[in-house]
């Protein structure tokens, strides 16, 4: 009797340390709303128009105003980075004002001038799970010349403390050589590339002509990706590259007390 008493209070002492963390778990995930914020020129006609887009989530509440701030701090960061002509702007408000006005002094400038101008940006979130936010920015600017500018950038934040995560809180500290050996042959089997196919010679400007990993990675369900924008290993004509890593290709470099062991974990039950 005496044994099964205690059996049961063991029992009954799991399932609470159990129940705990996944409340932990659902406490630190972060709520949020998506913004969209428009504007355009007030001269826009058949000849021309300045147009801006942003898309973003707003953050409603967080574990604590530490994680807050940092993940407010890098949204604004991000959006005014779409247009910073090298001045230290305060707002988005601020930063589309300078945007149309350039444009506007450019049409008075020059009245023949009859090239749109835009700027397009989203801030998503793919990840706020397990400790982790992680987010997505996807942009599009065009101020004339030959072609636009668009790139796509990653952010990982610890949902606790909103610290930055770095590869080196997800991975073993030797796992360079290992992960860039299972990218590489993702990334050319993406790129219909065999192992004897030179990459200098397929066009691309890896270091050496040897592949390796930016930092630029998103941490996502399925696996993490890592995203080389357009200029970055190839010439513009060939386009930026994703390389997605599924996390069962990468088992035996994850660290067990990193945020990823649990989401492999919860991926080897499904």
């Amino acid at each position: 009797m005496k044994s099964s008493l205690i059996l049961f209070i063991l029992f009954l002492g799991l399932v609470v340390f159990i129940s705990c963390g996944e409340a932990d778990h659902e406490k630190a995930k972060i709520r949020f709303g998506m913004v969209k914020y428009e504007k355009q020129s007030e001269r826009c006609d058949s000849t021309g128009c300045a147009k801006l887009l942003l898309e973003y989530p707003e953050i409603k509440s967080s574990f604590n105003k530490a994680v807050k701030d940092s993940l407010d701090n890098y949204i604004l960061n991000s959006l005014l980075d779409n247009y910073s002509q090298q001045m230290q702007q305060k707002s988005i408000d601020e930063m589309s004002k300078i945007f149309l006005m350039d444009y506007d002094g450019a049409r008075n400038d020059f009245p023949d001038y009859v090239i749109p101008w835009e700027i397009n940006n989203t801030i998503s979130v793919i990840f706020n799970a397990n400790f982790i936010a992680s987010f997505q920015s996807e942009f599009y600017h065009f101020t004339g010349g030959a072609h636009g500018n668009s790139g796509t950038y990653f952010a990982n934040f610890d949902s606790r403390d909103g610290r930055k995560i770095h590869l080196s809180d997800l991975l073993l500290s030797d796992y360079k050589d290992g992960l860039n050996k299972i990218a590489e042959n993702i990334f050319r089997r993406e790129k219909i590339l065999d192992l004897s196919t030179s990459l200098e010679e397929a066009g691309y400007w890896f270091a050496d002509n040897k592949f390796s990993l930016n930092e630029n990675f998103g941490i996502k369900n399925d696996g993490l990706v890592f995203f080389f924008n357009s200029y970055e290993i190839a010439p513009y004509s060939m386009g930026p590259s994703e390389v997605l890593i599924p996390y069962s290709d990468i088992k035996s470099l994850i660290r067990k007390d990193g945020p990823l062991f649990k989401i492999m974990q919860e991926k080897d039950k499904s």
